[in-house]
């Protein structure tokens, strides 16, 4: 089972939760949050380690994992076998999706973007789907969150295709890759696209909200 957890950033107690949580973080995490200017952008990555350690902690039964990054910058705890996740943000929204084994997510807020540019880099096939669909910006954001989760799920990031884009089979929730097939679910809801990824995907109906007090 993949489970989904969100967080909404605007929300106060969310907010007051973050404030707390801060003086908890380790030392290299606080001086990275306070390296972001903007209020939104130092409460999305506050809020993201508060869900990340909240969550492994009920699971493992362990206080303040340590949370390490790959050299492709992917988020991951040591020795924590059966616990892999993985989080996105956009605008006010904190996604973490949860799994028994390796898992992708990306979420998108579905602003004006210069998409037809960005498309571009899609594959063939996804460029003709793109031509076809009935709302192309809706579609573009699906595509791309299914590619960004699948990165993410590999664990390597969007350079991974670099020089070659994926094989996504919309109808069948598949995504095929040198080879590699990994399954996916998309959602959208109040402007928001998100995409979830992984060897198998069995996915919780709806994403968890995430509220807690420190």
């Amino acid at each position: 089972m993949t489970e989904l957890y969100k967080a909404d950033i605007s929300q106060r107690q969310m907010k007051e939760s973050c404030r707390r949580f801060y003086f908890c973080l380790p030392g290299n995490e606080r001086e990275k949050a306070d390296r972001f200017i903007r209020e939104e952008d130092r409460l999305r990555f506050i809020a993201g380690r508060l869900m990340i350690r909240t969550l492994a902690s009920e699971k493992l039964g362990t206080d303040a994992p340590e949370i390490l990054l790959t050299e492709y910058g992917k988020p991951y705890i040591p020795a924590a076998d059966g616990f892999h996740f993985n989080i996105s943000h956009s605008g006010d929204l904190v996604v973490l999706a949860v799994s028994d084994a390796p898992v992708g997510v990306d979420i998108e807020q579905e602003v004006p973007t210069e998409w037809i540019e960005l498309s571009k880099t899609f594959a063939a096939k996804e460029r003709e789907i793109l031509k076809k669909a009935d709302d192309p910006l809706k579609c573009f954001y699906r595509i791309w969150t299914v590619c960004e989760a699948f990165s993410k799920a590999v664990g390597k990031g969007l350079s991974l295709f670099d020089e070659e884009m994926p094989d996504i089979d919309l109808s069948h929730g598949t995504v095929d890759y040198r080879g590699m097939t990994l399954f996916f679910d998309c959602r959208e809801r109040d402007g928001y696209h998100l995409s979830v990824c992984g060897s198998t995907m069995n996915l919780s109906t709806e994403a968890k909200c995430f509220l807690t007090k420190i």
